[in-house]
């Protein structure tokens, strides 16, 4: 999927009113997803996964490795957010959705086998798998 594709679908499943406040919440996602997994290789593999667009911005990173449950998760999100915690679950929702379609269905399975169970738990609760073809 490209930019452009990505950025309007996130706009639009998160009700934003432009593509650069859908990429400001599609890299704040990504790379919050990225400080919990759990070493660097397990980071390249996930950065590797994702549209063009969005490898340079996580490559940036320092891996963190960071342990929180889905609930520290979300005010860790929501603090790169400037929003509460509920407002970080809708976002997550929004840019993950979206990423399931921009990725095949194993680099999900792949991305969400390294992360912290909990969060794992919250991403596949929170969207839904994509439509069979």
């Amino acid at each position: 999927m490209n930019k452009r594709d990505f950025l309007s679908r996130v706009q639009q499943s998160a009700g934003l009113e432009s593509p650069k406040e859908a990429e400001r919440l599609s890299v704040a996602v990504l790379t919050a997803l990225s400080h919990v997994l759990p070493d660097s290789e397990a980071r390249r593999h996930f950065a590797s996964q994702l549209p063009g667009f969005l490898k340079s911005r996580l490559a940036e990173e320092r891996p963190r490795g960071l342990l929180l449950t889905a609930d520290a998760f979300l005010q860790h999100l929501g603090s790169a957010l400037g929003v509460r915690a509920p407002e970080a679950e809708r976002t997550l929702t929004s840019v993950f959705g979206v990423l399931r379609d921009a990725v095949s269905r194993g680099q999900v399975g792949d991305l969400e086998a390294h992360l912290p169970t909990e969060i794992a738990a919250l991403l596949a609760q929170k969207t839904p798998p994509p439509p069979t073809s």
